[in-house]
């Protein structure tokens, strides 16, 4: 399989009744684009769509969903699920709530949250996981997921 990008994976799951993102940067993935936008009464909408193509040889640290979830550290870990977002490129933003100031010594600033939404804000190619299937036909080699965003 050819490449042409990398990419960035935020698997989303729920600690002590938060939304929390785990961020997993993977090198070598085939990415095609499509842009396109629809008309609906409200006017014009984004209606951008990927296909990304994962090799199996990436995968090292993947579980499926189910096992990836139960996991009680998911440190190194990473899984495919749809509602998940990714990200074209590797990027190295931590998703997180706004930290407050602290006025206690040493003064600490308050943080800003990074979301989702400035993730979008930030970078062109940041799409939701829609689909997910395991092309495990052919030789080894030619294993691969492949990821429908939009």
């Amino acid at each position: 399989m050819y490449t042409n990008s990398d990419c960035t994976i935020y698997n989303r799951y729920i600690l002590s009744g938060a939304e929390t993102y785990q961020r997993t940067q993977i090198l070598g993935v085939e990415w095609e684009n499509k842009k396109a936008g629809n008309i609906i009464k409200s006017g014009l909408i984004a209606a951008d769509q990927a296909s990304i193509y994962i090799p199996y040889a990436r995968g090292t640290n993947y579980l499926a969903s189910k096992a990836w979830q139960a996991l009680t550290s998911k440190t190194g870990k990473f899984t495919f699920q749809v509602g998940d977002y990714i990200v074209k490129g590797l990027v190295t933003d931590e998703i997180h709530d706004a930290i407050p100031y602290s006025a206690g010594p040493p003064v600490v600033a308050a943080v800003v949250a990074f979301t989702i939404t400035s993730l979008k804000a930030k970078y062109d190619d940041v799409l939701q996981i829609k689909s997910v299937d395991f092309r495990d036909f052919g030789s080894i080699a030619m294993w691969h997921w492949e990821l429908g965003a939009g």
